[in-house]
């Protein structure tokens, strides 16, 4: 599962922060053992980044599930809690977000909503956004592009947004 920090707008000065979850969680099969400060979770290994922030408690979950985007139910929840690091005002500090609300890459065209996990994610949008031909099967980081934005009318429009942001953000 991937792990990369997302991008939210710091809380306390309002400039680009990362969000690290607690947790990294891997398939047990890629361990020939168990790390220490892990647990197993089925069969998934469950590591604690931040053990002095965030204990592990299994969730009452018959296998591992996780959940993003709000979505409740016994799991995890990804995105949600986990710690803040901010370059600028130099904040770590744990905290609870609200994920894609609180998106520091995200944009609003014409009652449609774009977000991108980070700097890299919003550069992959763009590059799709710039291909004349787009593969009909997108990658798992492209899937949640409304498809109304790739439209002949309005990806330039997107893609213009789109570069502005990368090209003004701090």
């Amino acid at each position: 599962m991937q792990n990369d920090p997302i991008d939210i707008h710091c809380p306390h000065c309002g400039q680009v922060a990362q969000f690290h979850e607690p947790f990294r969680f891997t398939c047990v099969i890629r361990y020939s053992e168990v790390p220490e400060n892990a647990h197993l979770w089925g069969r998934v290994v469950v590591e604690e980044l931040y053990p002095e922030q965030f204990s592990w408690t299994q969730p009452e979950a018959k296998k591992p599930t996780f959940h993003q985007d709000g979505a409740d139910g016994p799991g995890y929840r990804l995105n949600h809690r986990g710690m803040v690091e901010c370059a600028s005002c130099k904040t770590l500090e744990a905290a609870t977000i609200s994920w894609p609300e609180d998106a520091y890459w995200k944009w609003s065209i014409d009652g449609h909503e774009l977000v991108a996990r980070n700097r890299d994610h919003a550069r992959q949008i763009l590059s799709y956004l710039r291909e004349r031909k787009r593969a009909p099967n997108r990658k798992p980081a492209l899937r949640n592009i409304p498809t109304v934005m790739l439209t002949r009318q309005m990806a330039p429009v997107v893609q213009s947004k789109v570069e502005y942001a990368l090209e003004h953000a701090s």
